[in-house]
């Protein structure tokens, strides 16, 4: 029997030739697939856990965030005056409503965070001078030291730390948090909202003691989302951090000794 044969290989060898490229090309394919899908995981799955039912645009996220006003824009004795470059010094005229530079950033961090898990939609932004007293929903509480922020410490669940007019204190010891000179303190808490009907909601309150405190704990969240879903995944817990006052929010540490993070038992 004659073997057919092309460029001196037979018909075997050149089936067996081809199907091993197409098999070899089919594995490469799918562990190149399977490469992405654990890095999109790994980037993913940890911001998606530690923010849990927020992050479904399906449902609603109530943002509070303090509220000031300029009592008579009017008066020449209380402008509001604004840096305008190579102009100088100029008056604001019109403008009664504002928010304080700190916490109008901490609002920027935080909807970066909202848009780092892909939430868009049902995101209500609540100013606290207008605040009803809503609390049916997953929330985030922006600055410490407000009366929703006092309000958050008492009626949320599983809440680690809280904040008074003077200082930081652990919820279960009444321990005061000791704090250095030359910084600014802040705190990230996670915790559960039962004032949600049905299903517990999600808590977040991002605060401070003074202003670079509020900055910090919001630049921190944002810049460490995946390390804290990593670690805390989706528990409650509380953070507490610190930065420079002279080196600014960009140097801010967490310190990791006043971790807490809820027990579940199985």
């Amino acid at each position: 029997m004659i073997e057919t044969q092309i460029l001196g290989l037979s018909y075997d060898l050149w089936i067996g030739a081809i199907l091993g490229t197409i098999i070899s090309f089919i594995f490469y394919s799918i562990l190149a697939c399977a490469r992405k899908a654990y890095r999109y995981l790994a980037t993913s799955r940890p911001p998606l856990l530690i923010l849990g039912d927020i992050a479904n645009n399906a449902e609603q996220c109530l943002i509070f965030i303090r509220h000031l006003f300029i009592q008579d824009t009017t008066s020449e004795t209380t402008p509001l005056l604004e840096k305008v470059p190579r102009r100088g010094v100029g008056r604001v005229p019109n403008v009664e409503d504002l928010w304080a530079d700190v916490d109008a950033t901490a609002l920027a961090n935080t909807l970066n965070v909202l848009g780092q898990v892909g939430k868009k939609r049902n995101i209500q932004i609540i100013r606290m001078s207008e605040d009803k007293g809503e609390w049916n929903g997953h929330i985030i509480v922006i600055g410490g030291q407000s009366q929703k922020s006092f309000d958050f410490y008492r009626l949320m669940e599983q809440v680690f730390y809280g904040m008074d007019n003077t200082n930081i204190y652990d919820v279960q010891t009444n321990e005061i948090i000791p704090r250095e000179n030359g910084y600014g303190y802040g705190v990230v808490l996670k915790a559960q909202n039962p004032q949600r009907t049905g299903k517990p909601g999600v808590a977040f309150l991002v605060g401070g003691y003074g202003t670079l405190g509020t900055e910090a704990a919001s630049y921190y969240l944002r810049e460490h989302l995946n390390e804290l879903g990593r670690e805390f995944g989706r528990k409650c817990f509380g953070i507490v951090v610190r930065a420079s006052i002279s080196a600014g929010v960009q140097s801010v540490e967490r310190l990791k000794q006043y971790d807490k993070v809820e027990q579940i038992h199985e």
